[in-house]
């Protein structure tokens, strides 16, 4: 069985998102974690600001069972007891429902912006992690094979992406919308990476030349500033640089706030300041809001600004739909073939075997002329039993999907 469990910007708040956002180290660990159970096989982790998913294959193994073993792995990675109040923020899939759901959220038919590129960059960074851990094998290798041409199927057939905005620049609007001046304000980027360079990218758009970036590699901080003729703070010095800023952006990746009311309580109370968390988890403590004068937004707090125009999509939508739909079908062909395959395999071996011993034994009492007749007639018998077994087997299976009556079956019609 293939399924999916998950939490994303719909189903969960900010709050319960950053306690699963993962970095790679994150992820190695919990997949060897889960794989040491010998009912999973497979284990591809998607953790980013909107989303954390944890896509894995069973075998041996009940849905319900194999989603348990998932869920106990991934509370005890993150150390939190009284799971019944956290896993009402999850959704979990399995079979078609889960490969769906994938090739979805690759096609960006599920992201808080509907035909944004960057889940696909995420995607195969997941993908790639898994592979370095050794926890993909022919199954999901062939699944995210299939869902990145999904993606770039989307995009070729459709205008999705066209006139898709970020989450960057999202953060820029709103910093356009406290302050109609903003090429004249002091900005600190805190962050040099993908998506601040995004950010820095639409600050200029917007005439913005008054800004400083403080990365933890100098070098990146640097380089950046070079290319969009910004200044340069050391990381060891980005406190001084909250003093004179009006617009702080903050992008970097923590485990604890960087910024919180006392490291940002130098600032004057009549200072009018909007800081811009874009961070999972958080870079900024909830607690600098209670400071006069400074508006603090989330990457939650960007989801208005974000609202397409839906109904100039529609088409597109329904165009992506309908590839997701295509794609699932071929892949869940390919699948069940490889699940029945070798069951099937050994139903016409068995069959195949028992005829043939009871023919040699029966053809003793046969004269010559009787002889052809049986052996066509055993043929026919044979054929039509294999049919019916292979017939049941199939429904059974739920076309091979119940993988774990698969191997009952396959059990029941070994040599031993």
């Amino acid at each position: 069985m293939i399924g999916v469990i998950g939490l994303n910007h719909k189903s969960s708040p900010l709050n319960i998102r950053e306690k699963f956002s993962f970095n790679k180290d994150d992820i190695k660990e919990l997949t060897q974690s889960i794989l040491k159970n010998k009912y999973i096989n497979e284990i591809v982790i998607l953790s980013t600001c909107n989303r954390t998913e944890i896509y894995f294959r069973s075998e041996d193994c009940c849905p319900a069972g194999a989603f348990s073993i998932i869920f106990k792995s991934l509370f005890k990675y993150v150390n939190i007891e009284i799971k019944e109040k956290v896993e009402k923020f999850f959704y979990h899939l399995e079979s078609l429902k889960a490969i769906e759901h994938l090739f979805r959220v690759v096609s960006s038919l599920d992201s808080m912006i509907l035909g944004e590129y960057q889940i696909v960059n995420q995607i195969k960074e997941a993908y790639r992690i898994a592979i370095e851990n050794h926890s993909v094998k022919k199954t999901f290798k062939r699944l995210f094979t299939k869902a990145l041409e999904t993606g770039k199927e989307v995009r070729t057939k459709t205008t999705m992406s066209q006139g898709a905005f970020s989450v960057s620049y999202a953060a820029v609007e709103k910093c356009y919308e406290k302050f109609n001046t903003l090429a004249e304000k002091n900005i600190l980027l805190i962050g040099a990476g993908k998506t601040g360079e995004l950010v820095i990218k639409n600050l200029n758009k917007k005439g913005c030349n008054n800004i400083t970036i403080t990365n933890r590699t100098q070098s990146r901080a640097v380089e950046m500033a070079t290319r969009y003729n910004a200044k340069v703070l050391p990381f060891s010095h980005w406190q001084q640089g909250l003093k004179s800023a009006e617009i702080i952006i903050s992008s970097i990746s923590c485990k604890e706030p960087l910024i919180d009311k006392e490291k940002i309580g130098s600032l004057t109370s009549d200072t009018d300041c909007l800081i811009v968390d874009m961070g999972v988890p958080r870079n900024i403590h909830p607690d600098v809001q209670e400071i006069k004068g400074i508006t603090l937004l989330n990457i939650d707090d960007l989801k208005e600004t974000l609202a397409c125009d839906l109904k100039k999509k529609e088409d597109c939508i329904s165009t992506a739909e309908i590839i997701v739909e295509n794609k699932t079908k071929e892949f869940s062909e390919w699948l069940n073939t490889q699940n029945l395959a070798p069951t099937i395999s050994k139903i016409v071996s068995a069959v195949n075997n028992i005829t043939k011993k009871e023919m040699i034994s029966f053809r003793k009492n046969l004269s010559e002329e009787e002889s052809p007749q049986i052996n066509e007639y055993s043929k026919y018998l044979s054929e039509k039993i294999m049919k019916y077994l292979i017939r049941n087997l199939k429904t059974v299976s739920n076309n091979g999907q119940a993988t774990e009556y698969v191997k009952i079956i396959h059990d029941l019609f070994s040599e031993k």
